[in-house]
């Protein structure tokens, strides 16, 4: 499905830099073909697109991507559909993660226990503030919706080795609570 990107010559009278004029050459000759690239991706699946990272992506939930594949019972049915994003959530246990023939870390082996879950989350938002990347308030926000989220709740009782991984995250310095204020210059 990839196509590289290609440079177009449509003759002199198109200003490429302003997307107008005529063309003149029909069709138009490629006169190079640029490298393509693509991210890379963490074991999750994940795209590690850049040096600022989002609070998902630190304390991620599944697999996002930006694509999704067409469901059985369409004439296009297991093509892939670009420009329509897609999520795979984690399995909540390493018993459902394993059933499932899952690679990847349950929301249990990862987080523990919802208050593990949200730990990573407060963490991940305190460095993002403090780097200038998330303002006071969207973080308050984020943190709330980990609060107030089902991440590790219904159906699940922790075991003593799911609270030692929320002890873990927890005893982090900035996992407790909201406390960075913003980037001083």
């Amino acid at each position: 499905m990839a196509w590289p990107p290609f440079v177009y010559d449509f003759g002199p009278g198109v200003d490429y830099s302003q997307q107008t004029g005529i063309p003149t050459i029909q069709p138009p000759n490629i006169q190079q073909v640029l490298t393509e690239y693509v991210p890379r991706v963490n074991s999750d699946g994940n795209e590690n697109v850049g040096s600022v990272p989002s609070i998902l992506f630190q304390a991620p939930l599944g697999t996002y991507v930006g694509w999704n594949i067409i469901p059985p019972g369409t004439f296009y049915a297991g093509q892939q559909v670009q420009l329509q994003g897609g999520f795979w959530p984690f399995q909540q246990t390493q018993t459902a993660r394993m059933t499932a023939g899952d690679p990847r870390p349950s929301l249990e082996e990862r987080y523990g226990t919802h208050k593990g879950y949200v730990c990573v989350v407060t963490a991940a938002s305190n460095d993002a503030v403090r780097h200038g990347f998330l303002l006071v308030a969207d973080a308050q926000t984020l943190i709330g919706f980990a609060s107030n989220s089902n991440v590790l709740t219904g159906g699940f009782t922790p075991s003593p080795a799911d609270t030692a991984i929320e002890d873990q995250l927890c005893s982090k310095p900035d996992a407790g609570s909201l406390t960075a204020t913003g980037r001083v210059n």
